[in-house]
């Protein structure tokens, strides 16, 4: 005799889990019902208001793509909740840690998108570690005087716009024209050198 449908409602996490991992039509609509709202608190309390809707969809896109490969990794019989927080923790991480790589990289902000799986593995050895900041000290040699000035005084000495112009003799127009070519001189000779942490880039 057949198993009656079970109402999602009434499901216990690890049957919802299990249902979401062999594909069972509407669990994903179901996990996303009962989990999502712990796992959007939890983004709140670690990124600022206006980057939360945006990590929120990130962090489901990331969970679909791969496959739910968290969900796999749940071990049976521990809060799932408790659980969600800590991979979402560790999510919330990845995305901050990736754009201060690119800001890093390039000299000026970029939009919040968090490192592929494989980036992340490699970001997180040190050896990596090393060799990326030795790759921007590279790309960095390679810059004109002026252009290393320019980024040096926006980065590391965090100069306004006023300010750095009146170091150059520039006016506002021209800053933010150099400034602009500057960085993305830069990061044409960091993408050249680590063209693996800039997929689809020309």
């Amino acid at each position: 005799m057949a198993r009656a449908p079970v109402s999602p409602s009434a499901q216990s996490d690890i049957e919802l889990v299990d249902d979401v991992l062999r594909g069972a039509p509407g669990a994903v609509e179901a996990f996303y019902d009962r989990h999502s709202r712990v796992i959007y608190h939890c983004i709140r309390s670690r990124a600022a208001p206006q980057d939360a809707d945006d990590i929120f969809q990130a962090f489901f896109e990331r969970m679909m793509k791969n496959g739910f490969r968290a969900l796999r990794l749940w071990q049976r019989g521990t809060s799932l909740p408790v659980y969600l927080s800590t991979v979402v923790r560790n999510f919330v991480t990845d995305v901050h840690r990736a754009r201060r790589f690119r800001e890093e990289a390039v000299g000026g902000p970029m939009e919040l998108e968090p490192l592929s799986d494989s980036q992340s593995e490699t970001v997180s050895t040190t050896s990596q570690l090393k060799e990326l900041r030795q790759i921007g000290v590279r790309a960095w040699a390679v810059l004109e005087p002026r252009d290393r000035r320019l980024i040096c005084d926006r980065l590391h000495r965090d100069l306004d716009n006023e300010a750095i112009a009146a170091r150059l003799d520039l006016s506002a127009g021209a800053l933010r024209t150099a400034m602009s070519r500057a960085q993305a001189r830069y990061l044409t000779e960091v993408r050249r050198r680590a063209p693996e942490f800039f997929p689809g880039a020309a």
